[in-house]
């Protein structure tokens, strides 16, 4: 396979992450009693935070041994020559108290840093993404897989088959024709068939869309099957059967060409998919403000002006943080 590719920077692991990194460190170790308990469920109750917290269980695990084993030994000091017991039981306690909390804090520091790696995700993938950056594989039969941001693939050809499993994010395929080896992406515990040219598959959260942009493609998850047509999208879960086909938003891959087009949509969803190209946090204060409609076209490599545009066209203000945070609010 060839890939062309551009540079960008390693993406920030967010606050949510930070927490659930410290919640499952906890939690694994022993640590949380039944009030921690009672903190973690209010905590896990916003959905942002049961997804991460969801991933660190999942980056708990595939570390598996690595983790366990990274904490250090604390093992008691050896009396001093002429120390007084009842000083070295007094430390020996301190040490005891300390060492669970020193090995928690060491184990929420590997999750922190799995994640901001994406460490098992590295592993799987044949190409991976960061936010901003973009990729094309040229595959062996002819195929090709267009990256978009912070995504990742995984390619697996067989005799009679050729897969690839997207990992993260989104990407657009075009397929060279092969009736002999069928032509499927597998996302989010379903599958995508090719049955003709061009289409698109996204996985946001749990769920996986899939876009036709030419012919036509076999959505499947567990629960049954769909035909998307040219021009139409589907929507699967892992336990959800695709929905009946709809027509496609305008501009589903205007992104392969380096744009973003938007038709009537509210600002918070135009700001939640111009932040995918951003290097900064970028949010919408206030609900009025969310709710504004917005319809343009927008260059995917530059954000900074495509919220300086959005300032001028809907009279809203941004206020820049410590940290590079962009705030958009009346």
């Amino acid at each position: 396979m060839t890939f062309t590719h551009s540079r960008s920077k390693t993406p920030p692991v967010s606050r949510a992450d930070r927490e659930a990194a410290r919640w499952v460190a906890d939690q694994e170790g022993g640590a949380l009693d039944a009030a921690g308990e009672a903190q973690l469920e209010a905590w896990l109750k916003n959905p942002s935070n049961a997804q991460a917290f969801a991933r660190a269980q999942a980056l708990w695990r595939d570390m598996g041994e690595a983790v366990r084993h990274s904490a250090p030994s604390y093992a008691a000091p050896a009396v001093p020559p002429r120390r007084h017991r009842r000083d070295y039981a007094r430390d020996a306690g301190r040490t005891r108290r300390w060492a669970p909390m020193a090995a928690t804090g060491m184990a929420a520091a590997l999750v922190l840093a799995f994640m901001g790696l994406d460490i098992p995700t590295r592993i799987q993938a044949d190409a991976i993404t960061r936010p901003g950056e973009q990729r094309t594989l040229t595959l062996d039969d002819g195929s090709i897989i267009q990256l978009n941001t912070d995504s990742a693939v995984a390619v697996a050809y067989e005799p009679g088959r050729r897969t690839v499993r997207l990992l993260r994010g989104e990407a657009a395929f075009t397929v060279a024709p092969n009736a002999e080896r069928p032509f499927a992406v597998e996302a989010g515990g379903g599958s995508t068939t090719a049955l003709g040219t061009r289409f698109v598959v996204r996985r946001r959260g749990p769920m996986t869309r899939v876009s036709v942009t030419e012919h036509a493609v076999r959505a499947a998850s567990r629960p049954g099957s769909v035909v998307v047509g040219e021009n139409q999208t589907s929507t699967y879960g892992p336990h959800q059967a695709p929905t009946a086909p709809t027509p496609s938003l305008v501009g589903v891959d205007a992104w392969t060409d380096g744009w973003l087009v938007f038709e009537d949509q509210p600002l918070s969803q135009v700001v939640e998919e111009i932040a995918r190209y951003s290097s900064s946090p970028i949010n919408v204060v206030g609900r009025s403000v969310r709710a504004r409609r917005v319809s343009g076209a927008f260059r995917i490599d530059q954000p900074d002006l495509t919220v300086a545009r959005l300032e001028q066209t809907l009279g809203v203000r941004t206020t820049r943080l410590i940290g590079g945070v962009v705030l958009i609010h009346d």
